[in-house]
């Protein structure tokens, strides 16, 4: 349930919101407790829980760097009609990228404001930039599907199944070295990217064992098939 405020300050409009919004989403998922799995490494996903939804679900997209979290994470929200919410960031934006729809591109003085503000539900400082997904956005979101995607690294996606535990439903994608240079060089992106993405390679895959599903991103099709799959009886 969405609290109206009479927008007199919008400042403190949203923060309003975001308060009320927040006691009804940890009213939605008090009953939520994080769980500690085992996985199989593998090609294919690895199913720990099967059981009908039931509280609103956060569809976490993770994995590494360049393997299509946020190609797959807008073509999953196209799929099902389950809404895919896009971070704010304070990083520059890239060839190919379009602001709103990739990220919201906003200042490092605008990102800090709106973190002083608490709107964020989870960032991250980066040496690139910094991260954030709005908790108004992904509430109101869940007003209307009650499941949303969100795309995260690793640390995002400790937190969120931190915060909202077997709710949080992580799907880490990965691919080879050679997949992610190609991938970054058809997209142009520049040099020292390319770069970053590969020498974090080996820090980044070992984190696919804190995930529910584990799969390895080789042919998009076939990863939203099988991601479709394991949320059918979930959201």
């Amino acid at each position: 349930m969405l609290f109206k405020v009479k927008e007199v300050d919008p400042g403190a409009t949203r923060i309003a919101l975001v308060k009320h919004a927040g006691e009804a989403m940890w009213n939605w998922l008090k009953s939520s407790k994080p769980t500690e799995n085992k996985h199989v490494l593998d090609n294919e996903p690895t199913e720990i829980h099967s059981q009908e939804a039931s509280n609103p679900k956060i569809i976490v997209i993770t994995g590494m760097s360049g393997s299509g979290r946020k190609k797959t994470a807008k073509q999953l929200s196209l799929d099902l009609g389950i809404p895919y919410i896009v971070s704010y960031t304070s990083r520059t934006i890239r060839p190919h990228e379009h602001n709103g729809e990739d990220y919201h591109f906003i200042s490092e003085d605008e990102f800090q404001a709106m973190l002083d503000r608490k709107e964020f539900i989870q960032s991250v400082h980066l040496e690139r930039g910094s991260y954030g997904i709005s908790e108004i956005e992904l509430l109101q979101a869940l007003e209307v599907r009650k499941a949303v995607i969100v795309v995260v690294n690793h640390d995002g996606a400790h937190a969120f199944h931190k915060k909202f535990g077997e709710d949080a439903l992580r799907i880490f994608l990965y691919v080879t070295k050679d997949d992610i240079r190609l991938r970054l060089e058809r997209e142009s992106a520049p040099t020292g990217i390319v770069e970053e993405y590969l020498e974090n390679y080996a820090e980044e895959v070992v984190h696919k064992k804190e995930s529910e599903y584990l799969l390895q991103n080789f042919d998009p099709d076939t990863t939203l098939q099988k991601i479709k799959e394991f949320l059918q009886n979930k959201i």
